[in-house]
């Protein structure tokens, strides 16, 4: 059976090297104030579907349902049922290579610690109904900014509990053309802790 850590890190780094190609488009983005989670969650797809046949991987799928992972959503709650991505490792079974990721964005201008806490322990909740033990539940975080981000927004971030759950990989930030820039972070929530997947190198 392939390894689950390694797998949904490659996933996420397939994700930020995405990221890293469309650094013009962001910049603009981010002066523009826009607001740009559609986005994130259509370009993931798309560096994920680029890379599925290289990769073997078995299904890519963007905002996939929280139902077909036998979550049940009450009724009037459609939003709540949709994720961002889904990306399957192997068709075999008993091979627990399967992740299934929220993308939560924080933008300069954006109601910054109340609101960002509202918003990504939203997405952890959502990802925590999975209940899933050797797969990956993602919370991807993605802060964008004017100036430096991670010395800009240190306070903010430091009272942000989604940011500080073990880490899937080492963050990535990218520096924009023209100013400003990105980190991403990616962390596996689970309900109990001893099955979240982090490196042997721990959340770095």
């Amino acid at each position: 059976m392939g390894d689950p850590h390694a797998f949904a890190a490659d996933v996420f780094h397939t994700v930020c090297d995405r990221l890293a190609e469309r650094a013009a488009d962001l910049y603009h983005l981010v002066a523009a104030d826009a607001p740009f989670g559609g986005w994130l969650e259509g370009e993931a797809f798309l560096a994920c579907r680029g890379r599925q046949a290289a990769s073997g991987w078995c299904e890519v799928a963007a905002r996939p349902t929280y139902g077909s992972e036998g979550v049940t959503v009450a009724a009037g709650r459609a939003a709540a049922d949709r994720g961002a991505l889904r990306v399957g490792g192997s068709g075999e079974p008993g091979d627990h290579r399967w992740l299934f990721a929220e993308v939560v964005l924080l933008l300069d201008g954006d109601g910054r610690l109340g609101d960002w806490r509202a918003r990504t322990e939203a997405a952890a909740a959502r990802l925590l109904r999975l209940g899933w033990k050797r797969s990956a539940a993602v919370l991807i975080v993605v802060a964008a900014g004017r100036g430096d981000v991670a010395a800009d927004w240190a306070d903010d971030l430091a009272g942000l509990p989604a940011w500080h759950r073990p880490a899937l990989a080492d963050p990535v930030v990218l520096g924009l053309p023209g100013g400003g820039s990105v980190a991403v972070r990616a962390a596996d929530v689970k309900r109990d802790p001893a099955h979240t997947l982090t490196s042997a190198a721990g959340p770095g």
